[in-house]
């Protein structure tokens, strides 16, 4: 059971279903969860009421069906795309009823999409040579193409998350002709570096503790790079988790082991049993088939430039994906069109549920407010 926690970048606090703000909204939406439970899993499903929007489908990306839900309250807002975690935490159960999420949405029209192996795009059928770093970029465009036919717009705006700022730096690096800005959460930058400096975070604090279980665990952990396993950044996961690196502020959201989590996971109507039943079989399908690729990721050399404005929305206290990296990447990146660093100090890995208000209003009016006037480079410590 625990192992649904055990993702290589774990989205990892505790998620609250939030009331929808007018009962039209809500029935649309139940409706489309409720067709989500019959036995014959559904396609697609689209709800239009005034400017609300609500469309699911399961839609051909890469040659595999991967789920796709767009949630807005205007049909005429900027669309953003939202790039998950993890890689393989699902993610539907969760986001889309996030209060910042929900209120995101009278601002944007925002796309959730299950990357490959996550979730509801999931297929036993998948080739796992597919899980490679080319392939969700490229799936990556793929999404974005759709989204901008289906919406009719020339542009999107691209938010990574933790494993899925990976993706979208090198996305927006390459195609940066369909974007407005990328903007990311958790933005990770080089994995295997981050895991030797996590390693450090975590022998420090024990150290500072005496916490013989940890040092003990440490220990056995061999940080060679060609020795080095999934197993042991589980580890590490863990102990940063309880050291306050992946959630800083409450202390009653830090076990690693989240059993609200886990029954949501079992219990939403969003998955059928088949979804569910592989979560419970295959929990680390998409870290380890993507290790090496991610053991090999470096954004330095990646994507060294992006011609698109740039926000990086970052926690101070961050240490699941280094806010140090995410800094450093940020000083060395090449902006033409401008480059933001935004600080959430009372924030770790999660600034859009620890920061709920500053986070909205940095995606509400500091965002749009930058790129209306002459674009610079700039880090932001102070509220916004």
């Amino acid at each position: 059971m625990p192992k649904y926690k055990l993702s290589i970048f774990p989205a990892l606090l505790t998620c609250k279903f939030i009331a929808y703000r007018s009962l039209l909204h809500f029935t649309g939406f139940v409706l489309m969860l409720t067709m989500w439970m019959s036995c014959a899993p559904i396609q697609r499903f689209s709800e239009f009421s005034g400017n609300h929007i609500h469309h699911f489908e399961m839609v051909n990306i890469g040659g595999t069906r991967q789920a796709l839900l767009i949630n807005g309250d205007r049909a005429d807002n900027p669309v953003l795309v939202f790039l998950h975690g993890g890689p393989g935490f699902p993610m539907l159960p969760f986001e889309p009823f996030l209060e910042s999420m929900r209120r995101l949405e009278s601002h944007y029209t925002v796309v959730y999409w299950e990357q490959r192996g996550t979730g509801k795009s999931f297929s036993r059928r998948l080739d796992r040579k597919s899980m490679n770093m080319e392939q969700f970029v490229s799936d990556t465009r793929e999404v974005v193409d759709y989204v901008r036919d289906y919406m009719n717009v020339e542009k999107v705006y691209l938010w990574g998350h933790s494993w899925g700022s990976n993706v979208g730096a090198i996305y927006a690096s390459r195609y940066p002709e369909t974007l407005h800005a990328y903007i990311s959460t958790g933005q990770s930058v080089a994995p295997f570096e981050n895991e030797r400096l996590a390693y450090e975070f975590v022998r420090d604090k024990a150290t500072q503790d005496n916490n013989r279980r940890a040092l003990r665990q440490l220990a056995r952990i061999d940080t060679l790079p060609e020795n080095y396993t999934l197993k042991n950044a589980l580890t590490i996961r863990k102990w940063v988790y309880r050291y306050g690196g992946i959630v800083h502020q409450t202390r009653d959201a830090r076990p690693y082991v989240d059993l609200r989590e886990i029954r949501t996971i079992l219990t939403t109507p969003v998955y059928s049993l088949g979804v569910r039943l592989n979560l419970l079989l295959n929990p680390y399908f998409s870290a380890e088939e993507l290790w090496e690729d991610l053991m090999e990721t470096n954004l330095f050399d990646q994507a060294p430039e992006i011609e698109v404005p740039v926000f990086f929305l970052v926690g101070r206290h961050d240490i699941i994906v280094s806010h140090y990296l995410a800094q450093k990447y940020f000083q060395e990146l090449t902006a033409p069109q401008g480059k933001k660093l935004i600080w959430f100090e009372e924030s770790a890995h999660r600034p859009f549920s620890e920061e709920k208000e500053k986070f909205l209003k940095t995606m509400k009016t500091i965002i749009p407010e930058y790129q209306s006037r002459s674009y610079r480079s700039e880090q932001m410590h102070e509220s916004p």
